[in-house]
């Protein structure tokens, strides 16, 4: 049985965060539960549940807990969806995802995933994926302290951590699961925390370097409120928006995006991106090209940097993993071409990019290679033929 994680007493990553409601600091009130003082909040596998307007959920939860019953918290925490348009989860399969660990694969199975999971399961080749990371390669400093708003299953936590071993990156979300699927298969030492960009951030000011918004900018309601929040985090560091949708261009995935003009406008000055310029950053090793106000009308997607001084030399530090990974041919491909999860898939990602439609298993290489220094396996890396996944991950 995978029994739920409760908090230590003394957990370090519990300095600064703060209540959503009472905005009082958090504190231990016993295994599985914090509390400000009003109310009592979960926290299981050291993931605070802070979402507000979402009761039902919560005094499941610490019901559960009271009652020293911790995976039936947790079932009833992975069961909460990001709203109402989303069909609900089937307990019993949640149940089992719980006491009978496989792999991300299986868990977004039973946790009934639907088409978010091809997305999830294959970001690590996705032209999004790559330009995140080459837009934290351009403005990010190493060692920085990296906070994630709306991190999903924490892609670029596991990329960033590395350097940190986990320490000082952070990564948040709106859907409880996601944060789990995070914690359980791609970055264990990562501090997670569960809570709605609506309400003022649980966490402490200056608490960052770098605050990132990837491929999720274009779904917040109040963008004017979560900038000053995420400025408060890093007021005298690096603010970074990617992949933020064009709403001049047609795009696949709904969402409330801005024009060029509008994000502009709501961010100041700084450094701006055409979206596939930093994808074909990563695909090259050359330097992102900045767009200019015309380009940017054309852009399907943006990227924006905002920060002190003139951004660090690029390396290939998260894009290219370190000597001695392990690396295993892309799962896409299936004999020696690939095999795309569905239609939408393929037209959205593969269609526009060549590297995508000409994915091919590599001759030459076995079972067993590790990352090195030769070009022709960072090329394959590059283009993702060959990629570093988490364990248990398909």
């Amino acid at each position: 049985m995978n029994a739920p994680v409760v908090l230590e007493v003394e957990a370090p990553w519990l300095s600064g965060l703060r209540s959503p409601v009472n905005r009082r600091p958090l504190r231990p009130y016993r295994p599985g539960l914090l509390t400000d003082g009003d109310r009592l909040w979960p926290c299981l596998d050291t993931i605070p549940y802070l979402r507000t307007g979402r009761e039902a959920v919560r005094e499941a939860a610490v019901s559960a807990l009271l009652r020293e019953d911790p995976v039936t918290a947790l079932v009833a925490l992975l069961g909460d969806r990001k709203d109402a348009s989303i069909p609900p989860v089937r307990p019993d399969a949640v149940r089992a995802a719980v006491v009978r660990p496989g792999t991300a694969r299986r868990a977004m199975e039973l946790l009934d995933y639907g088409g978010m999971a091809p997305y999830l399961l294959h970001r690590w080749s996705l032209p999004t994926y790559l330009s995140g990371l080459a837009l934290l390669e351009a403005h990010a400093p190493a060692g920085a302290r990296l906070s994630e708003i709306g991190c999903g299953a924490g892609h670029f936590l596991r990329a960033w951590s590395r350097e940190r071993d986990g320490d000082g990156t952070t990564g948040a979300d709106l859907v409880f699961s996601m944060l789990w699927l995070a914690r359980q298969y791609v970055c264990p030492r990562a501090r997670l925390i569960c809570f709605d960009t609506e309400d003022p951030f649980p966490l402490a000011e200056d608490s960052a370097d770098v605050v990132l918004s990837h491929d999720s900018f274009h779904y917040f309601r109040g963008k004017s409120h979560v900038l000053a929040q995420m400025r408060r985090l890093c007021a005298a560091g690096t603010l970074l928006v990617g992949h933020a949708h064009n709403a001049d261009r047609p795009n696949h995935s709904p969402g409330l995006p801005l024009t060029a003009e509008e994000y502009q406008g709501l961010l100041g000055p700084g450094t701006c991106y055409d979206d596939a310029a930093l994808t074909t950053a990563a695909l090259t090793g050359l330097p992102p090209r900045p767009a200019d106000r015309e380009a940017l009308r054309e852009a399907d997607a943006f990227a924006f940097a905002r920060g002190p001084g003139t951004p660090p030399s690029p390396s290939a530090r998260l894009v290219l993993p370190a000597p001695g990974t392990p690396l295993r041919a892309n799962p896409l491909l299936h004999g020696a071409a690939p095999r795309w999860p569905n239609g939408k898939f393929e037209d959205e990602y593969v269609q526009p990019w060549p590297y995508l439609r000409g994915l091919r298993r590599p001759e030459g290489i076995g079972a067993d290679v590790a990352m090195d220094s030769s070009p022709r396996l960072e090329a394959l890396v590059r283009e993702r033929v060959l990629l570093d996944l988490p364990p248990r991950w398909l």
